[in-house]
């Protein structure tokens, strides 16, 4: 089931950055609060045994985030970095990053809450936890009990002016609606990609929507935005013809196909069979030149046998700039085409 909770008329008005990504290239930390206590050493996830020392683990995770995200790679790299086992996740303990309207950004132990809207949900008293985890944030951090299979205790921080880190909180949130924006309709759907022309128009159409998100306050999250360009028989995916977005150093902020991706680093490196450097010459290129074509070969899903070769395939991406800095990232797509 998804929930389609925004109107094409509010995204025409304004849009919003609500990627951590964005949000850290974009923004300052947050000053600290005054009244916090500092964390207790480098408390890591396996040594959390009681409140005290999960504040300590959430307290040093998150100057340990603020030290290292500095820019959009980095940040976008958290995806992956919270869902590793290690220093940030043991077991059942684990962090969650979410946006200041609930959206989670990134989720250390469930794939598939993120990109959801968890600010309503309540736990088995009634008690809308991420509400009041949010809340304590903005206090300053703090704790907040809460019951799922018996009592639990989780605790929150804010670490940018949008921005929640929590460790502590499990729920199953599988019921969840996913919130998806009601775009407008391009002038070129992803069905209706068939040649360079509307390749052209669809990618650009994608990057205008795209850039539109990252200038404007209130309005349409980007989360939503992206949960429309993932949705398939959409205007925005077609069997293969889909977006990605990709951050200027090559990490993947998006990828209408395959969300796995998201937070890891692109082989810039890799070849084709025929020796094209795809992401090199596509999305350097893009990032260089402002935009970017490039014929290569890709496997084509619907084509048995061509996996070792690949099919012929073209490519466009565009690059944006984010407000506010020097970086870039770019959108594009691709479309298959027949040998020449």
């Amino acid at each position: 089931m998804t929930a389609h909770s925004v109107s094409r008329r509010s995204f025409v008005k304004t849009a919003t950055i609500a990627s951590l990504g964005i949000a850290l290239a974009a923004c300052q930390p947050i000053p600290p609060i005054e009244d916090a206590e500092p964390a207790m050493g480098q408390v890591t996830a396996a040594q959390v045994t009681d409140p005290e020392s999960l504040k300590a683990f959430v307290l040093a995770a998150k100057a340990e985030i603020q030290a290292i995200a500095t820019n959009l790679d980095e940040a976008a790299k958290l995806k992956q970095w919270v869902k590793t086992e290690g220093d940030w996740k043991s077991g059942s303990t684990f962090l969650i990053i979410f946006a200041e309207n609930g959206n989670v950004y990134a989720h250390g132990n469930d794939r598939d809450a993120e990109n959801r809207n968890l600010l309503d949900v309540e736990d088995e008293r009634g008690t809308k936890v991420v509400e009041e985890l949010l809340a304590a944030a903005a206090q300053g951090g703090g704790f907040v009990e809460y019951y799922d299979d018996g009592p639990k205790t989780a605790y929150a921080v804010a670490f940018t002016r949008r921005f929640v880190l929590v460790g502590g909180y499990s729920q199953d949130v599988s019921h969840v609606n996913v919130r998806i924006a009601d775009l407008p309709r391009p002038a070129v759907t992803a069905s209706e990609v068939v040649d360079r022309e509307t390749l052209i128009t669809f990618v650009e159409e994608a990057a205008r929507i795209y850039q539109e998100s990252l200038k404007f306050e209130g309005g349409i999250p980007l989360v939503e935005i992206k949960n429309a360009f993932r949705v398939e028989g959409g205007d925005w995916k077609s069997g293969p013809i889909y977006l990605f977005v990709v951050s200027g150093g090559g990490v993947t902020l998006f990828h209408g196909s395959e969300p796995f991706r998201e937070g890891n680093p692109t082989d810039m490196m890799r070849t084709d069979s025929k020796g094209v450097r795809i992401a090199e010459e596509l999305i350097g290129g893009a990032r260089r030149e402002g935009r970017k074509f490039l014929q290569y070969h890709y496997d084509n899903p619907a084509i048995e046998g061509d996996e070792e070769t690949g099919s012929p395939k073209l490519g466009y991406a565009v690059s944006l700039q984010l407000p506010n800095t020097d970086e870039k990232m770019v959108i594009g797509s691709g479309i298959y085409i027949d040998e020449e």
